[in-house]
This record gives C-alpha cells, structure tokens and sequence, in this order.
C-alpha cells in the first residue's frame, strides 16, 4: 500500500497509521488545494500535501502473515512454562550465534542490518561508523545485497573511518526466506535504515524477537516512517523510535554498552531435547545468560508476540473491513463531502505552552488538540455502532480496534513527538 492517485470520488480513502503518515498532511480536496497553497505559503506551513482523506488504521498500516507464515521453532515447541520457553530461546540463539560467527568472542555486541545496501545512504553510514568508533566490541552484520555492496562499503569504511572500525562491518550471504527470518534473533539489536526504512525486513526481525532502533527522518517522506509504525504496533515503540541523529547513535550505544551476560550451568532434562550439547566431560549444559535494555525489550516482544496486534492478521482484516464499511456508507448517503470550515480553522489556536515549541512541533501539538476535540464532541453523539468507526463529516476515517475503544489523547499524541 502506499499513496495512490485521485481514482474516483468514494475510493480516496486510504488505509495508513500515525507512525506512517504525517497527520499535518491529510484532509483536503482538490478544489481546495490553491487556496490552501496560497495560505500555507504565507503562514510558512506545508500542510497541503495529501489532498485525499486517510483511513487510519487503529496500531499500524502495515499487513502481514508472519504468526501463520512462519511457525519456525521446532526446537522450542515442547516446552511448556514461560520461563523455560525463553530459556530454550536464549538457548537457541547462542547456537546459532557460535554456527555463524564462531570467531566472536561471547562479549561482542552484533549490530545488524538486512536491508539492500542501496538504503545505506552516506549521512547514515557515518552514523554507523559513529556508533562503532563509541563501541569497540561491535560489529555490524550486513548482506552481501548485493555482493558488490562489500568491498565499496569496507573501502569507504577505511577511508572514513580507520581499518580497525572497517574490520568491524561484517557481511555474510543472502539466506532462504525461512533462515533469514530464524537467524535474525543473533543480532542483539537491528539498525535500521533511515532514509528508505525496512518495511517487510522490520517486520521479520520483530518477529525473531530482535529490537528494531528506527528514526523516522523525514516529516513528509512515507518510506522513511514506515518502521516506526511498525514497531509501535509491538507497544515498544517507545523504547525504539528516537527523533535525531544523535539519538539515534546515543541508543545504539546505550544499548550496547549495557549489555552484558552470564552464564548458567546445568543438566539436560530428560524430558525436553537439549538444543545446547552437554559438555562431553561434566556433562553439564552452558547456558549464555543475557541481560540489558536489548533483553528486556527481546523478552517482551518474543513472549508476546502471539498476541501482538502487529502480528494478528485477522483483527487487521475486521479493522480495515470497517473503514471500508464506513467509506462506502458515506458515499451512499452523501456524507462524503468536504466541510470547509472543520478542515480550515478547527484546533488553531495556540496556547501558552506551544509558545516555547518549535514550528514543527507547535503544529503537531495544535493538530493532536483538534483531534481530541473532533473525538470529544463525536462521543457526545455517536452510537454504539459509531463509537467503532470514528469518522467526522468530510473528514478521514479513524478505525478503532475492537478491544480499545475511542482513542485516548495519549493515544492521539504517542507518536506525534517526531
């Protein structure tokens, strides 16, 4: 899905999020267009880019099949209690880490990156080189996608960078679609790319379990917010969107340099398969231990990712059938047309506390208060059956979830701060 053109009046509602589409952006016919041109051009403001109005989905535009796709963890289906789940899960992982990359010692942080190295532009590979100067026990793990990619990208390393921060970005082939989404939980955290986000790729590595640092860069660039929807669908998007380049490196190293593990040992039950082989003298298990802001947002997208509304692919389906329901009511009783004044002049004006806003965010701060006051006084009418669709006359159609009810403000705001 993505931006289409004006074809036909009742198909101009497009499904997106808050994390993909910037809200100043949506809500304005054709016909309004000059004038509002003109008007933005005086006051300063961009806010006339997406002239049809917007379904907004409920936790993230993005669709996918991954809990029925990719059932993968044979190793890990006969356990039976949580804490021994995402022990065999740890314990999956450092095998797979020692299979791949058996020259690193236990103690080095692996970045990652699966992305077609054409989304590596030249502002965000010298963030990386950044985070790997601050950081001398990482790496960062990219694909030879194409093999072309690595001996331009080590060169410019060198030159950029020093041999011994080049050593350290590390490529390894393209795998199968099945292995790239297994082998992805041995990176310890993803870095996204900024410019051109990964879309389908973000949404496997959640899958693995592996955090995802995104930076939404541009305010009117889809592709380059995309993963921000998609990781705020998990509910930890706070802990890994950041809004600035220095926020961006400052993360990557804070989660790297926190990181640390321990190990554990003890004896293969007889009930479940060992994943780890025993040591052939003790026969004792070693268990690799980790701990760190990387962990404590892994352990909660992996235990729940089966209740993930990202990964729930029939509650997408029901959400996106009532904003067509919606669309299509609207069309057949006239509704669909443009009120002038709401979309103009409504949630305006300013109050004290945006005068110590930047431009930027004043704007949003004053789009979130029209939001809620179009929510606030649509409550006071709507039905049963309105309260699941909230759409004001003229305006875009917000689809809430069937669990969550009408959006609390800070639902409206969570992801208004980029």
């Amino acid at each position: 899905m993505g931006r289409a053109g004006r074809q036909g009046e009742w198909a101009e509602e497009l499904p997106w999020d808050f994390g993909e589409l910037d809200p100043e952006e949506d809500g304005l016919h054709t016909n309004e267009l000059a004038d509002t041109h003109r008007r933005s051009d005086e006051a300063g403001v961009n806010d006339w880019v997406y002239t049809e109005r917007m379904m907004y989905m409920p936790h993230t535009y993005f669709v996918n099949d991954h809990r029925q796709g990719f059932r993968e963890d044979e190793e890990l289906r006969e356990v039976q209690t949580p804490d021994a789940l995402w022990l065999a899960e740890q314990d999956a992982r450092y095998k797979m880490r020692r299979e791949l990359f058996p020259q690193l010692s236990d103690d080095v942080f692996i970045f990652a990156n699966f992305n077609q190295l054409y989304k590596i532009d030249p502002t965000l590979f010298r963030l990386w080189l950044r985070i790997l100067e601050r950081v001398p026990n990482a790496i960062i793990w990219l694909l030879r996608f194409p093999a072309a990619g690595e001996e331009h990208l080590h060169r410019v390393a060198t030159e950029w960078a020093g041999p011994d921060v080049a050593r350290r970005v590390v490529f390894t082939d393209v795998a199968p679609k099945h292995m790239h989404i297994k082998r992805g939980r041995i990176a310890d955290a993803f870095l996204d790319t900024t410019e051109c986000n990964a879309h389908t790729t973000a949404v496997d590595i959640l899958w693995s379990g592996t955090p995802v640092l995104t930076w939404p860069r541009h305010e009117h660039k889809l592709c380059s917010r995309v993963a921000a929807s998609v990781v705020c669908a998990t509910g930890q998007g706070r802990a890994m969107v950041v809004s600035s380049a220095d926020e961006y490196v400052d993360r990557a190293v804070e989660w790297a340099t926190q990181a640390r593990h321990e190990y554990t040992y003890d004896r293969p039950s007889a009930l479940v398969p060992a994943i780890l082989e025993p040591d052939v003298r003790t026969g004792y298990v070693k268990h690799r231990i980790c701990h760190g802001p990387t962990m404590d947002i892994r352990l909660q997208l992996f235990m729940a990712r089966d209740q993930s509304r990202l990964f729930d692919t029939h509650r997408w389906t029901r959400n996106l059938e009532r904003g067509f329901a919606e669309a299509w009511r609207r069309w057949v009783t006239g509704e669909d047309e443009a009120d002038d004044n709401d979309v103009e002049c409504v949630g305006h004006e300013l109050v004290a506390e945006d005068c110590a806003l930047d431009k930027q965010s004043r704007r949003k701060a004053q789009w979130s208060r029209r939001i809620e006051q179009r929510i606030a006084d649509g409550l006071a009418t709507a039905t049963r059956e309105q309260r699941t669709v909230y759409a004001p006359r003229g305006g875009s159609i917000w689809i809430l979830d069937e669990d969550d009810g009408m959006p609390a403000q800070t639902w409206v705001r969570e992801m208004l701060g980029w």
